[in-house]
């Protein structure tokens, strides 16, 4: 392992386990063990792995407690490989592996895809006596419901329970996510139901989940119901929350129930964040309600928020669809007055308002400005795709020669 090898500063460890030595006092492994895992735990696992390099070096061999140790630090801090690495090593010591050890080539083997190389260490598992437990079990179901095989998903779920180990919330919430994903909502609220019977309590993520499987589908009184049940069973609603059920509103055309959740979830003092206000500006935009995102969007820097480009664009590509072009190129301007990042697709909601509005010189220096950022490429591909117009003689004309300017730059 290449982490074994760097050259790591002495700490209070080092010196203790040195002193120790000048008196006479030689360090076992269970010394070690006990050094390492508390290194581990800090987050210090350079100092670890030192640790562990010095105690082979003096012939010590690592026990599992030492590996697990390590291998639960490496994947906290998402060292997925160095953990393999180790855990091979622990294979060509002879190490039996233990259940923390085994979960981790099963999660490993599942995130891969390889669900049926997970199922055989799930084999090797039981025929070492060593019984699968709900994270064994999670990581193959979500790994199935990832491909979307929710029946083999569900085989697996049921043959769980069979076996005497019961789901906990994250297991019933990757079924439902993945049933919601597969547009089966019915069988997800048959799981939500049956949480309710078994034992493990409802969490914000399974309402969330839910929500999100219902708008999806256009069942948003559902999902309203729903908000209604999980408050009414003591479960805090979050930001996730309000922007599922602002975005299902509102692309449901149904603003007038966006803006009283809007206010009801700023009364709640719960801390909305720009998402929310840009899925609101957005609904309001499109369906013409320029002047109410007009007034939503003055109001986002006194709520203690910061407009971001997506914000802008969206405000941007209102007032150019009502004609308002000034307005929008004021605002647009304004980006970079702020020290704001405009890109491509700022430029290209800008041109796109100029063009429909036959401002073919503001639109042309926009352009301009884009070539000489850079932006030209960006441009050219998505621009017709976002008219759902194929360019005129003269759109391709005009191409061309911005092309040739811009070798001229």
């Amino acid at each position: 392992m290449v982490c074994l090898r760097l050259r790591i500063p002495r700490t209070l460890t080092v010196k203790f386990l040195r002193m120790m030595e000048d008196r006479g006092f030689e360090p076992n492994i269970v010394t070690y063990n006990t050094f390492i895992d508390s290194l581990c735990k800090k987050g210090s696992l350079n100092e670890a792995l030192h640790l562990f390099s010095q105690a082979k070096v003096k012939g010590i061999r690592p026990f599992i407690v030492t590996y697990s140790c390590l291998i639960h630090a490496m994947y906290d801090l998402g060292q997925q490989e160095e953990a393999t690495r180790l855990l091979n090593e622990m294979v060509d010591n002879n190490i039996s592996l233990n259940i923390f050890t085994y979960n981790i080539l099963v999660d490993v083997h599942c995130k891969e895809g390889k669900v049926s190389k997970a199922e055989d260490i799930v084999d090797t598992m039981i025929k070492h006596s060593i019984e699968p437990n709900v994270v064994t079990y999670s990581a193959l179901i979500n790994s199935h419901c990832l491909q979307n095989r929710m029946d083999k998903a569900r085989k697996v779920f049921r043959s769980m329970i069979k076996k005497g180990c019961a789901p906990d919330i994250s297991s019933y919430n990757i079924m439902i996510n993945g049933y919601c994903k597969a547009k089966r909502i019915d069988e997800a609220m048959e799981l939500f139901h049956e949480i309710s019977q078994k034992g493990p309590i409802a969490d914000t993520v399974t309402y969330n989940t839910l929500m999100q499987g219902m708008c999806q589908l256009g069942r948003i009184s559902s999902a309203c119901e729903l908000l209604r049940k999980m408050i009414a069973f003591g479960q805090v609603p979050n930001v996730m929350t309000c922007s599922i059920l602002l975005n299902g509103l509102c692309k449901s055309d149904k603003l007038e129930k966006a803006l009283e959740l809007f206010q009801a979830m700023r009364n709640s003092k719960l801390e909305l964040d720009i998402v929310c206000y840009n899925i609101l500006i957005d609904g309001l935009c499109k369906a013409g309600h320029i002047e109410v995102g007009k007034e939503l969007f003055h109001k986002i820097s006194l709520n203690g928020l910061k407009p971001d480009v997506y914000t802008y664009s969206i405000m941007i590509n209102g007032f150019c669809k009502e004609g308002l072009q000034d307005e929008a190129y004021q605002l647009f301007r304004s980006m970079g007055d702020n020290n704001r990042l405009l890109d491509s697709f700022c430029y290209n909601v800008m041109i796109q308002g100029f063009l429909q509005n036959n401002y073919t010189s503001k639109a042309t220096q926009v352009l301009k400005e884009m070539v000489r950022k850079g932006f030209l490429q960006h441009f050219a591909e998505k621009v017709p795709k976002k008219l759902n117009t194929s360019p005129s003689k003269s759109w391709s004309s005009w191409l061309v020669s911005i092309g040739n300017s811009r070798r001229r730059l």
